[in-house]
């Protein structure tokens, strides 16, 4: 407590400092202040210029190892004796793939990077902290609180019986800690204990209670239940919204899975472009090599004829224009030829340029399209070696059945598939919202025991000395029960919420109707663009066969002196475009395959590339098993196992299945995808998964409960001395019902069957049970 003289030096400290503060301000707005104290200016100078420079990111020691090293020089491929690497299609698939952690898109890797797609894309999304799963399963966790509050009070009021004469004193304590549980169905569940401790000078109580004391302890704990009957109640709008859920924002679980699924389907959508974009640019390293040997076979022939010229120039038979003219071409085929081997740095083959998959683009160029092939495979960007493609694009026709590809791009193309998730979040989303427009109705029960005395802990006390004790005995006990209501007049908030998801999902399907006609446009292009490129192909054979008759033909004139040299010139520039163009023709038809599985959504599969998720925690596959064998169970004959009908001593009859009882879970055969490999990926060993030996119309729900009903069974039929034959050598274990008119025996009987032995059913005591048969 303050003394007198202690609160005036402090009012009057405080009154100063106010004044010297209005002051401070006053002498810079009414008064000219002094002058600032002179600095060195070169020091200010140079505090100003670090000021303004441009700052760079102090480096991380961590990630020295990480940085880039340098490339190897262009030069150093060029100096000395040119060597060379053959890599097929598949290599450089299989190399990109390895080496990629960023979906490369040339250009975009600088002008945009937040838009690229990188392997770490879908695990962000899953582990976002925000909006992903498990950030949406951690509102059902059960949280931990604690609190500790010290106060001192001390006040006067105008009445005698409060403290002493009207002066309250007191010091108390709150301690509390407690937990708290949302569940799946919208209920808050939340266990507290609160121990409060007081302290005062309230005479009034000693004088009429001989029981009261200064100081006292109460402590209680309390049970809490919250069940919303209408307004956030359910397992299903728990699971999409959350229990934290507003109108217009859903992050439950269920929204952050279709999140984490749609992730999943634009990194597919990103590996099937790279997987693209690699063999464009194979494709167009393959040209580039044919393009220059075409070329190099015209600038040698046009030298031959320089030097034929020039020769018998001096021979008084050519004139000098025809000098000339052959060197003309020579030079102008060196030129190509030097453009074909370096290349310029223009457009190239590319996803989405001109056509989804890809449109060729004529440039030519070795290193820069050998460059462009190493960016791609993530590899060193100048090696000491030039890949050399080793694959030849195909020549044989392919024809594709139209309604079998349509259908296919209709179902497999990832886009499409990416857009239903997103309609699929959306209808999650207005499923939420529509809750909304319920009131809110809530149950509330509560559950408190209290204890109060002298002391929190005692042994052997009076009565009301201990608040543990007293709290433990029950001597306090309360409870609440009671309904909360609320309600926004109107709905507002709600409809509105509601009426901005329907526009929202009218637009996102739309959207896929829009997506399915562009998909079907471009492979509508893809289907003519195949047979285009095979024709021309073919054509352009016959055009250079043709080129190089001719040639011969010319030549064999040109030697005997009847052809002029201009026509000779003319034959060899014919033969260079033939070709050329040839080439083209075939990476034309090469790249319109490709377009095609591009369109209809089996390119990764063309390139036996195959997306899975990794293997689930093993207690996710033992709830899996567990709740296949708890369906498995409620799908069995209800009338054999009745509790009544099923009776021991109940009259049996042979029972013909009208069904069998292993066609009551259908078996669904995966699609036959056309022009794909036979190849399939090794996938992780699924527990629920188990190899059988028998034939693939029997198969047992499980083989290691022989006493219970397994509705995969086979149901044969026995009568009299009937033995039923199991022939053969292969391991069998397989349970089958035996059904003879008689009552059921009190345990089922194992019979041993091995290769050709017969079980024997000779017994005249007929029977009805289940045997399990083991071969």
């Amino acid at each position: 407590m303050l003394h007198r003289w202690t609160k005036q030096i402090l009012v009057a400290l405080s009154c100063v400092a106010l004044a010297l503060n209005g002051c401070s301000l006053r002498c810079w707005r009414l008064y000219d202040c002094p002058d600032p104290p002179a600095y060195d200016e070169d020091l200010i100078a140079k505090y100003a210029g670090r000021g303004l420079t441009i700052e760079d990111p102090v480096p991380n020691a961590c990630e020295d190892d990480f940085l880039p090293s340098v490339p190897v020089s262009p030069d150093a491929a060029v100096s000395g004796e040119v060597k060379y690497a053959n890599i097929s299609l598949q290599e450089a698939v299989e190399t990109a793939l390895a080496n990629s952690q960023v979906m490369k898109d040339l250009g975009g890797v600088l002008r945009s990077p937040d838009a690229l797609e990188t392997i770490y894309d879908p695990g962000r999304v899953y582990t976002d902290g925000q909006f992903g799963e498990e950030a949406a399963l951690s509102a059902f966790d059960a949280s931990f609180g604690a609190a500790a509050y010290f106060e001192q009070n001390d006040y006067g009021v105008n009445n005698v019986t409060v403290g002493q004469n009207g002066l309250f004193k007191q010091d108390y304590n709150n301690y509390e800690f407690g937990i708290e549980k949302k569940s799946v169905t919208g209920a808050t569940f939340s266990l507290r204990n609160v121990t409060q401790y007081d302290n005062n000078n309230q005479e009034a109580s000693f004088i009429t209670n001989p029981f009261t004391f200064g100081q006292s302890w109460t402590n209680y704990a309390e049970a809490q239940w919250r069940q919303p009957l209408l307004q956030g109640a359910g397992v299903m709008y728990n699971r999409i919204a959350g229990p934290n859920g507003e109108p217009g924002f859903a992050n439950g679980v269920l929204v952050a899975r279709t999140r984490t699924d749609i992730s999943l389907a634009e990194f597919e959508v990103a590996v099937r472009n790279l997987v693209s974009d690699v063999e464009n640019a194979y494709w167009d390293l393959y040209y580039a090599y044919r393009d220059l040997d075409a070329k190099v076979e015209a600038r040698d022939n046009a030298l031959r004829v320089w030097q034929n010229v020039q020769a018998n120039a001096g021979q008084g038979r050519r004139t000098a224009d025809q000098e000339g003219q052959a060197r003309e071409q020579y030079y102008r085929f060196e030129s190509e030829v030097i453009n074909s081997l370096h290349g310029r740095l223009t457009p190239r083959t590319q996803t989405n340029y001109g056509s989804s998959g890809g449109t060729f683009v004529q440039t030519g160029g070795v290193r820069v399209s050998e460059r462009r092939l190493r960016v791609i495979m993530a590899v060193d960007i100048n090696g000491p070696q030039l890949l050399r493609p080793s694959d030849d694009p195909p020549v044989a026709k392919v024809k594709f059945d139209w309604d079998a590809i349509a259908l296919e791009a209709v179902a497999r193309r990832p886009e499409l598939r990416r857009q239903k998730w997103v309609i699929k979040q959306k209808e999650l989303e207005l499923l939420a919202n529509k809750n909304f427009l319920k009131p809110q109705l809530d149950l509330v029960a509560r559950y408190r025991l209290r204890g109060f005395g002298k002391d929190l802990w005692g042994y052997d006390q009076p009565q009301y000395d201990n608040a543990v004790q007293s709290m433990m005995d029950g001597d306090f006990q309360e409870y609440q029960m009671g309904i909360e209501f609320d309600m926004p007049i109107g709905f507002r908030r709600g409809h509105a919420a509601v009426r901005s998801s329907e526009l929202a999902l009218a637009r996102e399907k739309a959207i896929l109707r829009e997506q399915e006609n562009f998909i079907m446009y471009g492979l509508s292009n893809t289907y003519g663009e195949i047979e285009r490129a095979h024709q021309v192909m073919e054509a352009q054979f016959n055009r250079r066969e043709a080129a190089y008759a001719q040639q011969r033909a010319v030549e064999a004139s040109h030697e005997a002196g009847f052809a002029p040299l201009d026509l000779l010139l003319e034959a060899q520039r014919r033969v260079i475009d033939a070709n050329i163009l040839f080439y083209q023709a075939r990476v034309d038809y090469a790249q319109a395959i490709k377009n095609v599985h591009y369109e209809k959504g089996s390119l990764l599969e063309h390139n036996n590339i195959f997306m899975a998720e990794g293997p689930w925690p093993q207690k996710a596959y033992n709830d899996a098993l567990q709740r296949d064998m708890n369906k498995r169970h409620a799908l069995t004959n209800f009338v054999i196992n009745d509790a009544l009908i099923g009776k021991k001593n109940r009259p049996s009859f042979p029972l013909e299945p009208s069904k069998k009882p292993y066609e009551s879970t259908p078996i669904f055969e995966g699609p036959a995808f056309p022009e794909t490999s036979d190849a399939q990926p090794a996938m992780p060993q699924n527990p629920l998964r188990q190899e059988k030996s028998e034939p693939s119309s029997v198969q047992p729900a499980s083989a290691t409960a022989p006493v219970q009903q397994d509705t995969s069974a086979k149901v044969i039929q026995a009568m009299g001395d009937q033995s039923i034959d199991f022939g053969g050598e292969d391991e069998v274990h397989s349970p089958v019902w035996i059904h003879r008119a008689a009552k059921a025996q009190d345990a089922p009987p194992v019979i041993e069957a091995t290769g050709d032995r017969p079980v024997d059913f000779s017994s005249d005591e007929p029977t009805d049970s289940a045997i399990w048969i083991n071969r």
